[in-house]
């Protein structure tokens, strides 16, 4: 237990040094904002952020079509009021380009069943007590053989030559 709660403290310590007033909060792109009161105005629209194949993300304001579709660059899309996504007041779908469903969480228990969830995440947390817990450096073989070598030396040397310096007994 006493890892755990050095790693609390340590934690502890951390959120002290940050004060929460420096901390913007975050903020919704402009363009998004303007999709958002778009969407607003117009009846029988919904905001869509649409994530292309191009790794851009855009804000785009999309009239309903019959009930359940919308028509984003030509491709049909479908909308799931479960998939809605909301930050404050507003809310709007995420569409992948390639997909004709809305990004959501509907699948987690597939998520779950293929052990992908970050529910138990074990590797987080073995590298955060691995980062916080250096490994004991081990001695090379070849430095503990010079070492015993120099002391071999050493003890012989002493023999050989005397240790004392004084003048011999007679």
């Amino acid at each position: 237990m006493g890892k755990i709660e050095e790693l609390e403290s340590k934690f502890n310590d951390l959120e002290m040094k940050f004060d929460k007033k420096k901390i913007k909060p975050f903020k919704l792109p402009m363009k998004a904002k303007k999709a958002l009161r778009t969407a607003k105005k117009k009846p029988g629209t919904i905001v869509t952020q649409y994530l292309g194949q191009d790794g851009n993300q855009r804000f785009k304001v999309c009239p309903i079509v019959s009930g359940n579709i919308i028509v984003v660059n030509n491709k049909a899309h479908k909308i799931n009021p479960k998939a809605i996504w909301r930050y404050g007041k507003q809310n709007w779908y995420i569409h992948r380009e390639i997909d004709r469903r809305p990004v959501s969480n509907e699948d987690y228990e597939k998520v779950k069943a293929s052990k992908n969830d970050t529910d138990s995440d074990n590797v987080l947390i073995k590298a955060v007590l691995g980062a916080i817990m250096k490994p004991k450096k081990e001695m090379k073989k070849n430095v503990v053989i010079w070492i015993v070598v120099i002391a071999v030396i050493a003890i012989v040397g002493f023999i050989i030559f005397g240790g004392g310096g004084g003048t011999p007994a007679a």
